[in-house]
């Protein structure tokens, strides 16, 4: 009874995962024999070796996300008082109303070898009969500094 109930429990968790309709994850049952596919996984004298097209597949299903960038505004004081400490110190501002933006992006350029696969969807399919699979990866958070200066004005 306990093998059955973990076999009931594997099968559930895997035809659950399949349903999801991941971009990632292609049933194999798309896997057959179109133009793309062949040119793809095929072994035909002439296509290029299956390593440099596992490698074009992992670059084209690779997302990479570039964080929004994170912002240091430090002020100078122009002031000659304050010339005596010319240190620039950060000033804390008030970021309301700016919304940090983050980047995503996902190829789209599908390698000239490959001209017989309409589309992306068909090329990506072609790439998951090779074997490959969607990968994703962060970029480092972009840091941006801004300095700006205290100019003070002489009164009249």
């Amino acid at each position: 009874m306990k093998v059955t109930a973990a076999a009931v429990l594997l099968l559930s968790g895997t035809a659950s995962a399949f349903s999801l309709n991941w971009p990632f994850l292609i049933a194999r049952g798309d896997c057959h024999g179109n133009n793309c596919n062949r040119a793809v996984t095929g072994s035909r004298p002439g296509l290029l070796p299956v390593a440099s097209r596992s490698v074009d597949c992992r670059s084209f299903l690779l997302t990479t996300v570039t964080p929004a960038p994170r912002t240091t505004t430090i002020t100078v004081d122009a002031d000659p008082a304050a010339a005596a400490d010319p240190t620039p110190r950060a000033v804390p501002r008030d970021a309301r109303g700016l919304e940090a933006r983050q980047v995503t992006v996902k190829p789209s350029q599908i390698p000239s070898w490959a001209e017989n696969c309409v589309d992306a969807v068909e090329f990506a399919q072609g790439c998951s009969c090779l074997g490959v699979t969607g990968s994703v990866t962060t970029a480092p958070t972009p840091m941006v500094t801004v300095t700006s200066t205290l100019d003070y004005c002489e009164e009249l």
